[in-house]
């Protein structure tokens, strides 16, 4: 599957916004967006993360975009190949752009630099039938934010570099690898797979995760294409959804 457009050829920027991927939502629903489209805000008044999660954010201090992917050519139950797309290229971006240090990916969608996070990304998924039509990619990536009261262990390209960026520039910088990881998508998933899971936090070594409460110790053998942790425990290997099981990091 072979888009025209690439993303970001077209970008949409707004100054406040309660949620960049409802905007964008609100346009594949009405017919108005075409793959690549990049929605873009200053702010967001009501950003959200991860299972409902809230994004805080400082006013323009911050990347806060999402992309519209058309994703009817990919196989319904293939839909994490873009979480693993995104976050290969957003983590590879901020290591060789900007060369901060250590760092990895928190299963399944969290980039942290060190023990702290920098970037976090929400995919919400259109399906029509038996069809995967678009997926929205939101992204939220800390730039020139110092402080984060309300959140722990958090960072930004500001706190890791002591250099401030234009959030613009970042963007650019940012849709050169998202176009670079998609291309490696279509070429050969298998490729950027196994350069998600090298990234992985804790990838082929012993990591603590926390399950009901409960501390148990096992071997990070990677992820699944359907996005499934896949854990070794006494040489057999277990698999976890989303929200079943927490990574602990130190």
């Amino acid at each position: 599957m072979r888009k025209t457009s690439r993303i970001g050829d077209v970008i949409i920027e707004l100054s406040e916004i309660d949620s960049t991927n409802n905007y964008a939502m609100k346009l594949v629903n009405e017919g108005m967006a075409e793959h690549g489209l990049v929605v873009r805000a200053d702010w967001q008044t009501a950003g959200r993360g991860q299972l409902g999660n809230s994004w805080i954010s400082e006013e323009s201090k911050n990347l806060l975009l999402s992309l519209v992917i058309d994703s009817s050519g990919f196989a319904i139950e293939k839909q994490y190949l873009l979480n693993a797309m995104t976050c290969v290229a957003l983590g590879e971006m901020v290591m060789s752009e900007y060369q901060v240090a250590n760092i990895s990916i928190k299963w399944p969608n969290d980039i942290y630099a060190g023990n702290r996070k920098i970037s976090g990304i929400l995919i919400e998924n259109i399906i029509r039938g038996q069809i995967w039509s678009h997926a929205i990619v939101g992204i939220g990536l800390n730039v020139n934010q110092q402080k984060f009261a309300d959140l722990n262990r958090a960072t930004s390209l500001y706190n890791e570099t002591g250099k401030a960026f234009k959030t613009n520039m970042v963007g650019k910088r940012l849709m050169k690898f998202l176009n670079e990881a998609y291309e490696r998508l279509l070429k050969n998933e298998d490729q950027l797979f196994m350069d998600y899971n090298k990234l992985l936090y804790g990838y082929n070594q012993a990591i603590t995760l926390k399950k009901n409460n409960e501390l148990m110790t096992g071997i990070m053998r990677g992820v699944s294409e359907q996005g499934l942790l896949e854990i070794e425990f006494d040489k057999k290997i277990r698999q976890f959804k989303h929200k079943e099981i927490d990574i602990l990091i130190s």
